[in-house]
């Protein structure tokens, strides 16, 4: 990743840990951090760590990151964002079995969904892409960085949106992750 490419990124919930070194990002979330909205179980949690970019334009976002420690409902991926009410976040996740998924959620008016796709082996490295043209997303994730699989098509109605990295950790303080590329264009 090359360091000038994030110069026109803003945080939001900054994690108190942040190391660069070299070409990489490395981050250890906080504990019991996330992105969860549910208004008929009166669940509002906002406080995850998101890395972004403001963009009124079409673009391709990819985002690569690299992962050892991960464990039950630890999060890192990809990010879009118009507010705490409306937005969508996919990542790897493990679920409450211990085993591997891609999740995705869709927020619009502060409910969330969920959607997810069982991986088949475990994984330490994740790549994702989104794609927006106009109110029209498609998010993609690859384990090889090569091969890009269509998970989700959704819209999000907004002019300027923020999108990016993002990492939460609901269960614990250790969850650690390098953000290896970014590349908005």
């Amino acid at each position: 990743m090359k360091l000038e490419n994030l110069k026109d990124f803003e945080w939001y919930n900054e994690p108190e840990n942040v190391f660069f070194r070299g070409e990489e990002m490395r981050l250890i979330a906080t504990e019991q951090t996330d992105f969860w909205q549910n208004s008929a179980h009166d669940v509002h949690i906002d406080n995850g760590h998101f890395f972004y970019k403001k963009s009124d334009q079409n673009f391709t976002l990819d985002v690569c990151w690299n992962f050892q420690n991960a464990d039950k409902f630890s999060q890192c991926g990809l990010m879009l964002r118009l507010d705490a009410a409306n937005w969508f976040k996919v990542s790897l996740m493990y679920n409450e079995s211990s085993a591997v998924e891609i999740g995705s959620c869709l927020t619009v008016c502060g409910n969330s969904d969920w959607a997810n796709v069982p991986l088949e082996r475990d994984v330490h490295q994740m790549w994702y892409r989104l794609l927006r043209k106009g109110s029209d997303y498609v998010a993609f994730y690859s384990i090889d960085g090569k091969h890009f699989i269509k998970l989700r098509q959704f819209i999000l109605k907004a002019l300027e949106i923020k999108a990016g990295a993002y990492l939460a950790s609901p269960q614990r303080a250790d969850f650690e992750a390098v953000l290896n590329d970014v590349n908005f264009y």
